[in-house]
C-alpha cells in the first residue's frame, strides 16, 4: 500500500524509494494484468465474462504520503477502461469497485489514529466489507450485463462532497 510502518501517517514522498513505488504498481497493476489476461483466454472462448477491479476512492481523492498507492489504484480504472474496450467485442466486461475507508481489522487497530470515520461521510458511516462485495457482485453478475467501463463508489458519499460538513460544525466552534 506504500503506507510505510504507520498507516495513519502513510509514507512521505522522499521516503519512498523506487524499489517501494514499483512494488506498489506491480501488486495493484502487473499481477491485475496478468491475472486479468489468463482468466479472458477462457471467457474469450465463451463470449462471456465479467472483471471486477477493486481500486480506491484515493484514485480521485488524494490522501498525504500514499503517492504510490494513489497512483496505482488511478492506474486500475484506466486500466479497467482499456480492457473494456479491448474485450468487450469478446464478450467481456471491465468495471471497478472504489471503495473508501472499509472497516476492516486494520481500521479497527488504529483507533483513535483512524482517518477517516462515520462523522466525516454524509451518511454517517463508513463501509464494511459486505458493502464492497456487494458492489463487486453486482458488476459480476448479469444484473449488469450492459455496463463496462464503469466505476461504483463505495464510500459513504465521501467522494460527492468538496469537505466533510463536519468541517462547518468545528468552525462554528471556533
Amino acid at each position: 500500500m506504500g503506507f510505510g510502518t504507520d498507516p495513519a501517517k502513510g509514507m512521505s514522498f522522499f521516503d519512498v524509494t523506487v524499489e517501494e513505488f514499483q512494488e506498489v504498481f506491480e501488486t495493484n497493476l502487473v499481477w491485475n494484468f496478468t491475472i486479468v489476461r489468463q482468466a479472458a483466454l477462457r471467457m474469450r472462448e465463451q463470449h462471456k465474462g465479467a472483471v471486477v477491479f477493486i481500486s480506491s476512492n484515493t484514485a480521485y481523492r488524494a490522501i498525504p504520503n500514499r503517492s504510490a498507492y494513489g497512483a496505482s489504484k488511478g492506474g486500475i480504472i484506466s486500466m479497467s477502461k482499456l480492457f473494456a474496450i479491448d474485450l468487450g467485442p469478446f464478450g467481456i466486461r471491465s468495471n471497478v469497485v472504489l471503495p473508501g475507508t472499509i472497516k476492516t481489522q486494520c481500521w479497527h487497530d488504529m483507533g483513535s489514529k483512524q482517518i477517516v470515520n462515520g462523522e466525516l461521510t454524509p451518511i454517517g458511516d463508513i463501509s464494511d466489507f459486505e458493502d464492497i462485495a456487494n458492489a463487486a457482485w453486482f458488476l459480476g453478475s448479469d444484473e449488469s450485463k450492459n455496463i463496462t467501463g464503469a466505476e461504483i463508489l463505495v464510500d459513504g458519499g465521501m467522494s460527492a462532497q468538496l469537505y466533510p460538513q463536519l468541517l462547518n460544525t468545528l468552525k462554528s466552534k471556533n
